[in-house]
């Protein structure tokens, strides 16, 4: 499923630059590289997936996760484009609530790492995008 989607999202993004001129910069070329590296990680994730059936074959695999993360992704697009929260705070709290929903250790061993990482990696790409590439995120209720 993850390589369906990604494939078809490469696609329309490979449409997409090539309507606006492709160019090796600029913010045709995001969509283009998050997409290729999208396709990327589902097929090791497929490959890895095949390997461990081998592997365990007799165990049966657990929807729980997956249908968690779904529900993830679609509170966090709800709150991106509903609610006054901005691009920093709510990736901040899909990455913490997914880092969470795929560790298998416990929060306080992890919560400070965790903390950082979401804090870091979201405001990081924020300014990336709106700074670098021109491109408008929601800024919410935080003045960057």
């Amino acid at each position: 499923m993850l390589f369906a989607v990604g494939a078809l999202l490469f696609t329309q993004a490979l449409t997409l630059a090539a309507d606006r001129g492709y160019a090796p910069s600029g913010p045709a070329l995001a969509p283009v590289i998050v997409t290729g590296l999208w396709v990327l990680v589902s097929l090791a994730y497929l490959a890895e997936s095949i390997k461990a059936r081998g592997a365990a074959a007799e165990g049966g695999g657990s929807w729980r996760t997956p249908l968690l993360l779904l529900a993830a992704l679609i509170v966090y697009a709800l709150v991106l484009k509903y609610t006054v929260t901005g691009y920093v705070l709510a990736t901040a709290a899909f990455i913490l609530a997914t880092a969470r929903l795929l560790s298998t250790r416990p929060v306080r061993e992890v919560i400070v790492r965790d903390l950082l990482v979401a804090a870091g990696l979201s405001v990081g790409v924020y300014l990336v995008f709106t700074r670098l590439l021109g491109i408008v995120l929601p800024a919410g209720v935080l003045p960057l």
